[in-house]
């Protein structure tokens, strides 16, 4: 069995700490590198973490010409309103980029690219679940980052590497930051009541499992991973016993304003979920990459988490003279 130099790049998110936890099973993967700014959120065994910022071309590119990866996994993307606001994502996920693309030009021998993507590339409204062989058609935010993300790694991917770009649903998971799962956990949700558009998401073990399989039996080209049967906002609003507050056409700015003062911001490219819906089918077939938890597991699991509580001190604060 050869041995191959791993690289995880975004391994500080949660998809990365646990897509990194499966990768170190893998034998194969003699030395493995994880780069992010933030450190794994999870105890990694056999990875060397390594903390730039976003920021740190130079030392990005240092470490990554100098660990000479066969494989890489690019994670490093920041959805507006995860972890960061939209200026900041877009900045930090172009300066990633862009830092990759200028060590990749620095490679030799590369095997293996793994890029993370999304099902936002497709723009909205779609008259029917998106294929990869849909055009690339991006109406968000979002969506044009991802869109710009795919374009430059693929332009400066050496001619040797298999470039698997990886399309996801929106990731739902416990410890996962997303916006779409902070707006579903609201006790009032939003929604067009002129719409019946569908959606999916994908669970963030499902996602892991994606990148993993990638990284090992990855094809050349794109790949749409999203569970199966799609639902409604509406049906959502009732599988978690949640009101619904109807939206009329042009007050969606108004209510991102109080969803946000309620503390789940409402980016664009989640109103558009909301509005058209997002769904995608895949001609890949490779069970790798097919998740094993439908929509409604996922939705279900969302629900189950617990809220917060705020705990009252038991006794008064003692006051300092």
């Amino acid at each position: 069995m050869s041995q191959q130099r791993l690289l995880v790049i975004g391994v500080g998110s949660e998809l990365g700490s646990l897509a990194a936890a499966l990768l170190e099973q893998d034998a194969r993967f003699s030395e493995i590198l994880g780069i992010d700014v933030h450190p794994p959120r999870r105890r990694l065994r056999r990875t060397t973490f390594v903390r730039i910022e976003y920021d740190e071309s130079h030392s990005f590119v240092r470490h990554v010409v100098a660990h000479r990866p066969d494989v890489i996994v690019h994670l490093g993307v920041w959805e507006p309103h995860a972890r960061l606001g939209t200026n900041d994502a877009r900045k930090a996920t172009g300066n990633y980029a862009r830092a990759l693309c200028d060590a990749l030009a620095q490679l030799d021998g590369l095997s293996r690219l793994i890029v993370r993507s999304g099902l936002e590339v497709y723009g909205a409204p779609l008259q029917a679940p998106a294929d990869e062989a849909n055009p690339v058609a991006p109406t968000s935010t979002y969506g044009h980052m991802l869109t710009e993300l795919e374009a430059m790694v693929n332009d400066a991917a050496p001619r040797t590497a298999t470039v698997t770009t990886l399309r996801f649903a929106p990731v739902i998971g416990a410890h996962v930051p997303s916006p779409l799962g902070r707006l579903l956990r609201l006790p009032v949700i939003p929604i067009d009541p002129f719409s019946k558009a569908t959606f999916q998401v994908v669970a963030d073990d499902d996602a892991a499992r994606a990148v993993v399989h990638a990284a090992s039996h990855g094809i050349h080209g794109v790949v749409n991973v999203a569970a199966h049967d799609p639902t409604t906002v509406g049906a959502v609003a009732l599988q978690g016993r949640r009101m619904v507050a109807p939206v009329i056409p042009h007050t969606w700015r108004v209510t991102a304003s109080l969803t946000t003062l309620a503390g789940a911001p409402l980016p664009d490219h989640v109103v558009e979920l909301i509005r058209h819906g997002r769904t995608a089918a895949s001609n890949i077939r490779d069970i790798g990459y097919l998740p094993a938890h439908s929509t409604h597991d996922v939705i279900k699991r969302l629900y189950s988490w617990p809220s917060i509580v705020r705990i009252a001190p038991m006794h008064p604060a003692e006051q300092v003279a």
